[in-house]
C-alpha cells in the first residue's frame, strides 16, 4: 500500500524566490565546552554569541511556519531572515538553550524522536510535559524526527520507514495537541523515496543538512540546513553584501 502511495508522486516546488534564507540547526546545549564535548554540542555561551552575531548583523529571525509560508510562495520573508532549529530533544536545551531564547525572543523548532522522550539513559531528553510547555509559549514548534532516529533511514523496508513517520507524527499530535508538519532526517540522511514518503504521511516540510539556503532546496521535502558550527557562512551565502 505504502509502495502505491509514493508511486509516481512528485514532490511539491519551491517558487523562484531572489530572497536567501539560512536555516540553522543546533543540538544539545552544554555548560562549558571541553575536550569532551561532540562536535554537535554547543555551549551556553557559544550559543549566546553566535544569536548574538547574527542580530547584531541584521537578522530577522522567523519561525519555521514562516519557513512554510515563504517557501510556499504565500508569504514572502525579508531578506536577512534566519530560521532556527534544534535536533533530538535533549534536555539540556530545556535547561540552558531555553533561557537563551526567551530572553532573545526567537523562534524555534524542536525535531523530536518521540520513542525516547523522557528517556533519561546517556544525555537526558525532554519529557512531553516539557514539550508541552515549551510548545504553549509560542516562541516553539516541536516536530518530527522519527520514532526511533535511525541512522540511515533509506536502509529501511517501506513498511519499517512508514511507522517511524506516520507513529512518530501521530504521537506529537497527540501530546501537544496541534498538526505535526514539518519532519527533520535523522543525521540528515534521505533520498528521493524518503521524501515521497514523509509526503504521503502527511508532511508539509521535510528539512536535511545540506549547507545552503533554503530557496535552493530541490523541493519542499527536501529543505537545506546549516550546522550550526558554519552560522557565519549560512550568513555570509546569503548575504554576501553585509558586514563579517
Amino acid at each position: 500500500m505504502v509502495i502505491l502511495m509514493t508511486q509516481g508522486a512528485t514532490l511539491p516546488t519551491i517558487p523562484r524566490l531572489s530572497i536567501r534564507t539560512p536555516i540553522l540547526t543546533y543540538h544539545d546545549v552544554i555548560p562549558t565546552r571541553s575536550a569532551r564535548s561532540l562536535w554537535f554540542d554547543c555551549s551556553v555561551a557559544e550559543l549566546r554569541e553566535q544569536l548574538t552575531w547574527l542580530k547584531v548583523r541584521g537578522a530577522k529571525f522567523v519561525s519555521i511556519d514562516q519557513i512554510r509560508d515563504h517557501l510556499t510562495g504565500k508569504k514572502l520573508l525579508a531578506q536577512g531572515s534566519v530560521a532556527v532549529t534544534f535536533a533530538d530533544n535533549y534536555e539540556g536545551f530545556y535547561k540552558r538553550g531555553w533561557p537563551i531564547i526567551k530572553q532573545m525572543g526567537i523562534p524555534v523548532a524542536m525535531f523530536v524522536h518521540t520513542g525516547f522522550v523522557g528517556n533519561q539513559q546517556g544525555r537526558p531528553k525532554m519529557t512531553w510535559a516539557q514539550l508541552k510547555e515549551l510548545q504553549q509559549s509560542g516562541l516553539v514548534t516541536v516536530c518530527s524526527q522519527t520514532v526511533s532516529h535511525p541512522t540511515d533511514l533509506r536502509k529501511m523496508t517501506d513498511s519499517e520507514m512508514w511507522r517511524e513517520l506516520v507513529e512518530s507524527k501521530r504521537a506529537i499530535e497527540t501530546e501537544i495537541g496541534r498538526p505535526c508538519q514539518y519532519l527533520a532526517y535523522p543525521n540528515g540522511v534521505f533520498d528521493d523515496r524518503c521524501a515521497k514518503m514523509a509526503a504521503a504521511a502527511g508532511y508539509r516540510l521535510a528539512f536535511t543538512e545540506k549547507l545552503s539556503p533554503a530557496e535552493g532546496s530541490p523541493n519542499l521535502l527536501m529543505i537545506n540546513r546549516y550546522v550550526h558550527t558554519k552560522y557565519r557562512q549560512a550568513w555570509k551565502d546569503s548575504n554576501p553584501k553585509s558586514p563579517r
